[in-house]
């Protein structure tokens, strides 16, 4: 899957599923914990949303706030997961 889809499945899965409320863009470096687009249960759903579309398993030790800070964050996660 190429790079800009993944940031693009990144994003519409937050935009539809766990910020359907947020109305404003969401940027690739806007901090999606500190605006408040993704909680503890919104990393939870997304990371089984990913997992499942992406065909990747993510680990443990994946699941950090630094991973799930930004929309950049996460697609860099997938991109290692996917290679």
């Amino acid at each position: 899957m190429a790079a800009m889809s993944i940031n693009e499945t990144i994003q519409k899965t937050i935009k539809g599923h766990f910020a359907a409320f947020y109305k404003k863009p969401i940027a690739p470096d806007d901090n999606l914990l500190a605006k408040g687009v993704l909680d503890s249960m919104g990393i939870v759903g997304l990371i089984t949303h990913l997992e499942e579309k992406l065909q990747i398993a993510l680990e443990p030790e994946d699941i950090t706030e630094e991973n799930f800070a930004t929309l950049e964050t996460i697609a860099a996660l997938v991109r290692q997961k996917i290679k």
